[in-house]
């Protein structure tokens, strides 16, 4: 019998759901913010989405290695 292992870790949706809020939030609360602001928000929120995108890029690459293994024979 093979230990169980545990799925890996899946993160990158925090990050997807974090630039959500900083590209929602500023305007809905600072509606007189200053431009530099907003164009901070939006940068955050970018970075962010780039940032989502490579951690998901990672979990799916370790999902696939994962899933090489044969399956358990009953």
């Amino acid at each position: 019998m093979t230990p169980a292992t545990e799925p890996p870790a899946q993160i990158a949706v925090w990050y997807f759901i974090g630039a959500t809020f900083a590209f929602a939030l500023p305007p809905l609360l600072f509606q007189n913010a200053d431009p530099w602001v907003r164009i901070l928000t939006t940068v955050l929120g970018f970075v962010l989405i780039i940032a989502g995108g490579y951690q998901l890029n990672r979990e799916m690459r370790e999902r696939r290695s994962g899933s090489d293994e044969e399956p358990p024979s009953a």
